[in-house]
């Protein structure tokens, strides 16, 4: 399983790579985790204005401020990031991510770890970067090896 997220962090630093450009200018992949999780953070609170907030209304863009000093850790983003990786995972081997793993991890940052409701659409988003980004380079190529499920089945449900 290492490898396979050795090689899920180098496809997603290259998509994310070409996301944060529209695929216009090479940008080089990032060389380190921290490095790739300040690029998702960056690309979240660059779309955040996307997804819902408070009283379902639009979340605000993001400031100059918050990008300087985000609502999310690196070390959460990093957190979030590689349960998003599962879910990826999880949706390529036709498993319920949804249930097992992302409803349950936003109920545990919203009601364990108290974050308000931009850091959920924050984490919602990042979430989604990392499975999206894993969905993209694995659809279409083939079955699920079963080697691959039987390691997602064993992470996949949500432990804080």
């Amino acid at each position: 399983m290492r490898t396979f997220i050795a090689l899920i962090l180098l496809f997603s630093a290259a998509g994310l790579a070409a996301a944060q450009t529209g695929a216009q200018k090479k940008v080089e992949p990032p060389k380190t985790r921290e490095e790739l999780m300040q690029r998702v953070l960056l690309t979240a609170l660059a779309n955040i204005e996307k997804i819902r907030c408070a009283d379902d209304k639009a979340c605000a863009p993001a400031t100059d401020a918050e990008k300087k000093n985000p609502p999310l850790t690196l070390s959460e983003t990093s957190q979030v990031f590689g349960r998003g990786i599962l879910s990826g995972g999880a949706a390529y081997c036709e498993m319920d991510w949804n249930k097992r793993n992302y409803l349950p991890m936003m109920a545990h940052w919203r009601e364990q770890l108290k974050k308000n409701d931009r850091q959920l659409a924050l984490v919602s988003l990042v979430h989604d970067i990392a499975k999206d980004q894993l969905i993209a380079e694995f659809w279409g190529k083939g079955k699920c090896p079963d080697e691959m499920k039987k390691d997602i089945e064993s992470k996949l449900n949500f432990k804080p």
